[in-house]
This record gives structure tokens, sequence and C-alpha cells, in this order.
């Protein structure tokens, strides 16, 4: 071969390893870059959560029935609270038999101290004689304890989703998880688990990409309702 030649590709060889190592990189970068993207995202909304949660918005005082680990019953007036130190939610319990120079008198309940809460309240059901009417029911909430904050659930359907807050309406925000069925384990709400859950629904991956994860609940939700009052005709 020629000096000429070889020359020639020796620098052909030489650029299509800087080309491909480029791309590696560029693929790397990018995976990196979502990686940190989707990290701000999380931060951001715990950050969001917390803030929600102790300032109050759309987060009551309600009276709270807690099952303790041991079997006990307490009665605790308090609203959703969230330690920022450890990231977790709690109830504010006073003990009233004890005076307020007790250090004591007011604990912090959190929920892996719990079997679970709940509390009776009232909820908004559509009136299906009238189509701008609603009518207001008691409803007890229930909260599943999990090691950092109770779930409750607040959309019911072949996807449930759940709340750290026991309110009628709820912010996208405070959604903790999401479940395929009754029976199946509560997951983290994220667009991954999400995916996973609607499999090839398009209806409902179409929401998803355009980050509207609600409406691809309701939408897989009402689609497999269709197909089971489909069923039943048949």
């Amino acid at each position: 071969m020629k000096p000429v030649f070889k020359y020639i590709l020796v620098l052909l060889i030489v650029l299509a390893g800087k080309i491909s190592l480029a791309q590696n990189m560029a693929a790397i970068n990018a995976m990196v870059s979502n990686q940190s993207i989707q990290m701000s995202i999380n931060m951001m909304n715990r950050m969001s959560m917390m803030m929600m949660l102790n300032r109050g918005d759309f987060n009551f005082k309600h009276k709270f029935f807690a099952t303790m680990a041991d079997g006990s019953r307490k009665e605790i007036d308090s609203r959703i609270l969230t330690d920022e130190a450890t990231h977790k939610t709690y109830l504010l319990y006073v003990d009233k038999n004890l005076p307020r120079s007790d250090s004591n008198r007011n604990q912090k309940i959190y929920p892996d101290q719990t079997l679970g809460i709940e509390r009776i309240g009232f909820a908004l059901v559509p009136d299906p004689r009238f189509a701008f009417k609603s009518n207001t029911v008691e409803k007890i909430w229930k909260g599943i304890a999990k090691d950092s904050c109770w779930m409750f659930k607040v959309i019911s359907g072949d996807i449930n989703v759940y709340s750290c807050l026991s309110e009628e309406y709820y912010n996208q925000s405070l959604v903790v998880g999401i479940q395929l069925h009754d029976d199946g384990p509560i997951v983290k709400y994220n667009e991954e688990n999400l995916k996973e859950i609607v499999g090839d629904d398009i209806d409902a991956l179409k929401d998803i990409q355009q980050k509207k994860y609600f409406k691809a609940i309701r939408k897989y939700n009402h689609n497999r309702q269709k197909e089971a009052e489909k069923s039943a005709k048949k």
C-alpha cells in the first residue's frame, strides 16, 4: 500500500473514532441531562408538597382517629403536617391531660407509628337527575400508613390514585401513589410507572406524552369501563 493511501486510511480511522466518541459522549450527556432534569422535578415536587402542607393550602384541620401500632386508638385534631427534617408527614397530638409546661403535651404522630388513620367527612357526588347539581354525602377517608406519609384514595377505577391529604379537592403535586386494581401494589406516582400500568392504551399514552397524567388516568379508567359494559351486554 502506498504511503499516501496509508496516511488517508489512518486519518479516516482517527476521524471515525472521534465521531463515534462524540456520538457516545452526546448520548451520555443527554442521559445525564435527563436524569438531572428528573431529579430537579422530583425535588421541586417534594418542596412544593411540603410548602403546601405546612402553609395549609387545601389542607384543613380534621378530627382524625389513629390506630396506633399497638392497636390503641387516638383521637387527634390536626392538619397533616410535614417534618422538614425527615420529610415525613405527621399529625400533631395534644395530650390535654398534661400541663402546658410538659414537653410531652405536644406529640408528633408519624405514619410508621400507626396502622392507619381515618376521618369522617363529606364529599360531593354528581346528581344523576340534574346535569349541574351535586349532592353532599358522608364519606370515610382512610389513610394507609406508609413509611413517609398516609395515602388517601382520591380517584377510584382500574387505576386508583392516592394523595397524602384527605381532602375533596387535591393538587397533582400532592399525589404520591397509583395502583392497578384494588389488589395491586401501590407504586410511586411517576411517568415511568404510569406508562407501565396503561400498557398499550393509545389514548392514555398520548396524554402521558403531553404530561397530562390525570387526564391519562381518567381516559384509561373510562376505556376500561366501556369495555366492561360491552362485555356485560354480550
